[in-house]
């Protein structure tokens, strides 16, 4: 039979080990394991059986198995050393779920530190290339810009698309073509990924049209409307960016000159065809100046190109003259002074 101390004994180990793990499961577990759920069990099970089982798992799960080996298992003191044992086996337990809480904890932080590092990288990456990019350093950029850690950002995709489309304003058929319709995937791509933001919408709309004027006269005309929309929705995200003011200036002054083959073509495409006037293209090219003064060459030479063709060859003038005066950092300069300084000699 199981006395009343033995069965108090094994009462309060069970007592101790749930309110340790504070676990009611963890409990009851066991209090099963102990036999303490059943009656019929603890009439089986005497006091010795119970502490022989007690005694096992303490010489499993401690250094000290071997003094306790040495004591007799009927005694109230052996009862007692097993029940420490008992306990030393679940303080193990609980310092290995620590360990394993403390690694998934140290496992966070350190993922949340690379995506901070990552984050740090991107920005210094996109600063750096802006830097370059606006000191017409385009194949710095590129190459600095294509060795990101993070190739498949949106910031990433559209600068690539933006500076690899004026490093091909200097590079010789083939190649430049190849990298224009390069440039053009590179936006397609950035314009899928965040169709919110202006810069997606304003270099999808160039190399566009860039990539469009690569495949005939028929294909450049069809994506007009395509070309004129997404740079309209630039300047509705941002009505402040001269250059989205310049390129659709461009636009309308294309359409305004377009030649009659070229119109007859539009007309066969298009029920209602496009039209621009100079009119149009003039205001584009002043809000842009009035944006950003001085912020482009090109801007200057179609600013005078406009007043020309309205007979205002004082103020055609006035703007020519500083396309041509332009110092020459890249291609574009160097188109706007060439031609510039024709005009101004038909004056």
């Amino acid at each position: 039979m199981v006395t009343k101390s033995s069965y108090a004994c094994r009462f309060l180990i069970t007592s101790i080990l749930a309110l340790r793990q504070q676990s009611p499961i963890v409990a009851q577990s066991w209090k099963s394991y102990l036999r303490l759920g059943s009656r019929q069990q603890q009439r089986i099970f005497d006091n010795n059986h119970v502490i022989s089982r007690l005694r096992a798992i303490f010489v499993r799960s401690t250094k000290l198995s071997r003094s306790i080996e040495a004591r007799p298992p009927r005694t109230t003191t052996a009862a007692a050393s097993t029940g420490l044992g008992f306990l030393a086996s679940f303080s193990l337990f609980s310092s290995g779920k620590s360990k394993k809480d403390s690694a998934a904890a140290e496992k966070e932080v350190g993922v949340k530190m690379a995506e901070k590092e990552a984050a740090k990288s991107l920005s210094e990456t996109i600063q750096h290339s802006d830097q370059l990019f606006d000191e017409n350093n385009f194949q710095e950029a590129y190459d600095l810009l294509v060795k990101s850690t993070n190739p498949e950002a949106y910031e990433i995709k559209w600068r690539l698309a933006r500076v690899l489309y004026n490093l091909s304003k200097s590079t010789p058929s083939p190649k430049k073509e190849e990298m224009v319709r390069e440039s053009f995937q590179f936006a397609t791509e950035a314009l899928a990924l965040n169709d919110n933001d202006f810069a997606s919408h304003k270099w999808y709309s160039i190399l566009l049209d860039a990539k469009s004027g690569l495949d005939g006269i028929k294909e450049r005309v069809t994506q007009l409307e395509n070309v004129k929309k997404h740079m309209k929705r630039a300047l509705e995200l941002n009505p402040t960016d001269a250059t989205s003011w310049y390129i659709l200036g461009q636009f309308y002054y294309g359409l305004a000159e377009l030649p009659w083959y070229q119109r007859k073509i539009v007309a066969t495409i298009f029920a209602t065809p496009p039209n621009g006037t100079y009119e149009e293209a003039l205001d584009c090219f002043q809000k842009a100046e009035q944006t950003k003064p001085n912020f482009y060459s090109m801007n200057h030479l179609m600013l005078g190109k406009s007043y020309q063709a309205l007979k205002n060859n004082e103020k055609a003038k006035e703007f020519l003259l500083l396309a041509a005066n332009v110092t020459v950092l890249n291609e574009d300069d160097k188109q706007a002074k060439e031609e510039a300084a024709k005009l101004l000699k038909k004056l």
